[in-house]
């Protein structure tokens, strides 16, 4: 029987908290690192709603982030909120993760911000990990942005109302993050933003609203922890690019990505996954998803997720 835990370790000189899945009679479970987006995005409270048959087949560990959700606190050090710092972070959570469990290795999966830090996590520490599972992988900020605004005056161009709001934007880059909070709002007007359709965003809603693992304390938390970790990392992400620098990794990647995201659009990511050299790599879209495939269609990114990583513990590669 699968129990889930709350455990706040020291990551990075600082308290944070992981929420671990593991069955206590199956210990060998392989570990599964969820990565969540953002920045401060934490997924802790809403993700039980969409991943639970993951449980069977894996440890899950989901992490709250420096800054974000149980892991804000006021008297973290401005300083250490840095891409850098993120991604250092993640390889001691990995190598906590990896003694915990008496394991070698784990699989990770980034979503959106969290695949900008797990895919350099992967790249300089390879030795770590089984598979990577780039989740609407971010590549170059504000290419992605120039790219969507694009896209989006061609797709509407006739459709006066939407292209006139647009054209009122300018194009980007943006000084003010209003704009870009704009920008964010027109694109999920468009069914081009965090989700495809209606239905997940409402769940997600609710699941955060209800959960167990977050009290009403931590839900206020959770929003101060967004806009702290926003403000900390806005313009380094805005300048941030893995397009030359993560140019191979080690091991096997897995991307998987919404034919309608217009957040991370396939148009920048696909290019550089193309060019990305990798023992094993494979690209799945997802036809019914914008930003957010593995909360819109479930069932297809466990069925993914399930059929590569069996692959791996069936011994068919050497990792």
């Amino acid at each position: 029987m699968t129990k889930t835990m709350l455990k706040k370790w020291p990551i990075g000189g600082l308290d944070q908290w992981i929420m671990i899945k593991e069955d206590q009679a199956e210990k060998t479970k392989p570990v599964l690192l969820f990565l969540h987006g953002g920045p401060g995005s934490a997924q802790m409270s809403y993700i039980d709603s969409f991943h639970k048959e993951l449980d069977q087949d894996f440890t899950v560990v989901h992490w709250d982030q420096r800054g974000a959700g149980l892991s804000y606190q006021k008297n973290i050090p401005e300083s250490s909120m840095t891409i850098g710092q993120f991604v250092e972070d993640t390889i001691e959570l990995t190598e906590k993760l990896l003694s915990y469990n008496d394991q070698t290795k784990i699989y990770i999966a980034g979503y959106s911000w969290g695949s900008l830090i797990a895919i350099q996590a992967v790249h300089k520490r390879p030795d770590l990990y089984h598979a990577y599972y780039g989740i609407s992988q971010v590549v170059d900020v504000l290419k992605e942005d120039i790219v969507s605004y694009e896209l989006l005056l061609k797709k509407y161009q006739g459709k006066h109302f939407i292209t006139r709001c647009l054209k009122l934007l300018t194009p980007p880059p943006w000084k003010r993050t209003f704009a870009h909070a704009l920008f964010s709002v027109y694109k999920e007007f468009a069914k081009v933003g965090l989700t495809h359709r209606w239905k997940p965003l409402f769940q997600m809603l609710y699941a955060f609203l209800v959960s167990k693992h977050y009290q009403l304390k931590d839900k206020w938390k959770f929003l101060m922890g967004q806009k702290y970790s926003q403000d900390m990392l806005w313009d380094e992400l805005m300048n941030e690019s893995i397009q030359y620098r993560v140019s191979s990794i080690l091991i096997p990647c897995y991307f998987i990505i919404g034919e309608h995201d217009m957040i991370t659009p396939a148009a920048v990511s696909k290019p550089y996954v193309d060019q990305l050299t990798a023992p094993i790599k494979e690209w799945f879209t997802f036809k019914e998803s914008a930003h957010s495939p593995h909360i819109e269609e479930p069932e297809e990114f466990i069925r993914i997720v399930r059929k590569t990583a069996t692959h791996h513990l069936q011994g068919k590669l050497d990792l």
